[in-house]
Formats: structure tokens, C-alpha cells, sequence
């Protein structure tokens, strides 16, 4: 027994007429008497009554009918999870981002996603650039919104997702706390916070490349390995920190935020993309990558400066 003679026990039993249900399964009338009388056999029972009257179900055949369609639904309902897990719209999808991305880009990405693949279970998780890179390498991840670095990663696709803007973050006593806005040329002198090259080699180059074209070289004297431990920092008065804006909806004390011009009086900015594997095997990375272009298209920020 196969399930194509289950369909075609269905379809007769649904039509009790040879001729209706072989025009429905597209076949001729012998061969489905055949195929029927087959499936009597193996039963062992009878399912049709044939008589000059017609076609009628037989006992037999009323109690295999509904186990037969059962068959079929369940037939059909494995064959639709496989085709929605090979196209990436059933299963699980392992996200890391960056501390900033995570404040200001994923409440607008996950939303569109969820919606269209309400199937897909989402795994978020949060780190550096660099570590995130290397989970990705090892297929611990699927994809990650980051800083990218300045060079190519192998394996590696990066999808650009515009330019998001920073700030300075400075103590409530400093001299630029009451400012709306500061030029970045005024930070010369300044004890600056940074985050740790080794963990964001892409944002620290963006900081100095901008710092020297105002014309100075800044002074490092406290490192951070994330961008949110930056800001007890700022509040301990240990330094002043260019931070990425979406910090801002972190309510701190004793740490006060002012937007940031660079060298040409526009506002200072860092590139973020998303990062995944050139050939991802999981599907779904597809779907999310469309979904963060399509969400930040919309909202203006997949070129904002």
C-alpha cells in the first residue's frame, strides 16, 4: 500500500463514480479498477459495492475512509514542514549583535522579520565585533549586526547597513555637559575612553581616522571591551567617551551626552553591516538579511548619516 492508492481510494469514495474520479486524478477508468482491487487485496476486505445502482462504500470501506484521510493529512502536513524548513521559514535563527545595534536597529529589523516568518525562533545574543566574527567562523552563529572591520573576513558576507551616529558622552561636571552639540577638534587635551581595539578593530580605526582630521591624535587612558561598560566609566569622571548614539536611552548618572561634528561641522558617524556566512546552510539568513534591508529602507536608516 503506497500513498497514491490511498488517494485514489479517497478520491473514488469522495465521487462513488469510476468515471468522475479518474477524470479527477487524471488517469483512465481501467487502470483505477485495478489499482482498487489491489488495495481490496492487500486489505483483505472489500471497500466498494458495485451494482448496476452504482458505487457504495462497504462497511470496510467507511471505516478505512477516515483513517485513509487522516493518512493523507498528515502526508501532506510532513511534506509542507519539510518544503518551510528547506526554504527557511520553519526552525531557529542564532542573532548576535553589538550592544548599539541591539538599542537602535533590531527593534526595527525583528518586528518585519517575525511577522513574515512567525515560524523562525529567534536565539539573540550580544558581544564584540571581534568575537562575534569568530563564532560566526566557527557556525555558532548565523548572522550578526557589527562594526565591520576594515578588511574582508573569509566565509564571510557583509551586508552594508548604513552609517548611525555618535556622541560624546562626558561627565555632568565637564565643560561640554551643558552644550547641545561639540566639534570634535574640542576634545584635544581630553582623557578619552575607548573601546578596546582588540574587540572592535573597525569602530577604534573610525574614531582615530576622524580624530586626526581634526587635527589631533587622541589620548587613551581607560579601555573598554563593551560599549555600555563605557559609560560607569564616564560617570567614575575617568574621561570623556565617543559613543555610539543609541546609548542615550541608557539612563545613567552623572553622565550627560552632546551631539558630535566632525572636522567638516556634519555629524560624526560609524558604519554598521550585517555579518554572515558567503553560503549560509541554514536558509532563513536570507529571509533576515531582506527583512533588515526592506525595515531600515523604510525607516531611513539603512543610509543614515
Amino acid at each position: 500500500m503506497d500513498f497514491r492508492q490511498i488517494k485514489q481510494f479517497v478520491v473514488l469514495a469522495t465521487e462513488l463514480n469510476y468515471r468522475k474520479a479518474a477524470e479527477r486524478l487524471h488517469m483512465t477508468q481501467p487502470p483505477l479498477s485495478i489499482a482498487i482491487k489491489r488495495l481490496e487485496t492487500e486489505i483483505g476486505a472489500e471497500l466498494f459495492e458495485r451494482d448496476r445502482q452504482g458505487v457504495r462504500l462497504t462497511v470496510a470501506g467507511i471505516a478505512f475512509l477516515d483513517e485513509a484521510r487522516r493518512l493523507l493529512d498528515g502526508a501532506e502536513s510532513a511534506l509542507q514542514a519539510a518544503r518551510d524548513a528547506a526554504q527557511g521559514r520553519v526552525g531557529a535563527l542564532r542573532i548576535c549583535s553589538v550592544p548599539s545595534a541591539a538599542l537602535n536597529l533590531l527593534p526595527r529589523i525583528l518586528p518585519a522579520f517575525s511577522q513574515r516568518f512567525p515560524q523562525v525562533r529567534l536565539r539573540l545574543s550580544s558581544g564584540s565585533t571581534v568575537g562575534i566574527l569568530a563564532q560566526l567562523q566557527r557556525g555558532e552563529l548565523d548572522a550578526a549586526l557589527l562594526v565591520p572591520p576594515a578588511s574582508g573576513v573569509p566565509g564571510i558576507a557583509m551586508t552594508p547597513l548604513g552609517r548611525q551616529r555618535l556622541a560624546l558622552a562626558v561627565p555632568a561636571g565637564h565643560r561640554l555637559a551643558g552644550r547641545r552639540s561639540a566639534a570634535l577638534a574640542e576634545l584635544d587635551g581630553d582623557t578619552l575612553v575607548a573601546l578596546a581595539h582588540s574587540d572592535s578593530p573597525g569602530f577604534a580605526a573610525e574614531i582615530a581616522a576622524a580624530c586626526q582630521r581634526a587635527g589631533f591624535h587622541p589620548r587613551v587612558m581607560q579601555e573598554s571591551s563593551h560599549a555600555l561598560v563605557t559609560l560607569p566609566l564616564i560617570a567614575a569622571g575617568l574621561g570623556v567617551a565617543i559613543v555610539p548614539e543609541a546609548l542615550r536611552r541608557i539612563a545613567i548618572d552623572n553622565v550627560a551626552f552632546v551631539d558630535l561634528e566632525d572636522a567638516a561641522s556634519e555629524p560624526l558617524s560609524y558604519a554598521v553591516a550585517l555579518a554572515a556566512h558567503a553560503e549560509p546552510a541554514n536558509p532563513a539568513v536570507r529571509w533576515f538579511v531582506d527583512a533588515a534591508r526592506e525595515a531600515l529602507d523604510e525607516n531611513g536608516d539603512a543610509g543614515r548619516q
